[in-house]
């Protein structure tokens, strides 16, 4: 699908690609028999520090401007059952991404052990699902709708405030 507006074409980049890293991280996730994994296993040395800096964007300024831009908009429009639905989705993810994202740097660091790897299989397990369901909801109804939403002048501010 084709969107007009800059906030949209970013909503969407970023929901592609946090579902494409998201399913690499699942893949992994699922593939991991050894706990935890071998010092020859070259999947995670690259895949944490990523995820980790992905989640933290999507889970701070991607989340931010939705419900500091987005959703009152949304509200005003008549739509606010949506903006409730996805904020209170954004409530859940948070606290998910917490504990995983402790998980995450105590990986990268080396300092997870077979327990704290399992751990971390279930709590990334759970993002994954939670978080693409979300992005692919925001992708079907959200996106579309801030094409609509925005006029030029008002979309082009927000964008350069979240380029910011």
């Amino acid at each position: 699908m084709e969107f007009r507006g800059q906030i949209s074409r970013r909503l969407h980049q970023e929901h592609e690609a946090v579902i494409a890293l998201l399913a690499q991280f699942e893949l992994a996730l699922v593939r991991l028999a050894v706990l935890p994994p071998g010092p020859d296993d070259t999947t995670w040395p690259i895949l944490l520090p990523k995820l980790e800096g992905a989640l933290r964007h999507e889970v701070t300024r991607h989340f931010q401007l939705e419900e500091e831009q987005l959703f009152p908009r949304l509200h005003e429009q008549g739509d606010g059952d949506l903006a409730d639905l996805l904020a209170e989705e954004h409530t859940t993810i948070r606290a998910v991404a917490g504990p995983l994202l402790e998980l995450i740097e105590r990986a990268a660091q080396g300092g997870l052990d077979a327990a704290g790897w399992r751990s971390l299989k279930t709590h990334g397990l759970e993002l994954a699902e939670r978080l693409t369901s979300h992005a692919q909801k925001e992708e079907g109804a959200l996106v579309p709708l801030v094409d609509d939403l925005l006029d030029e002048p008002t979309d082009s501010a927000i964008a350069m405030e979240y380029a910011d």
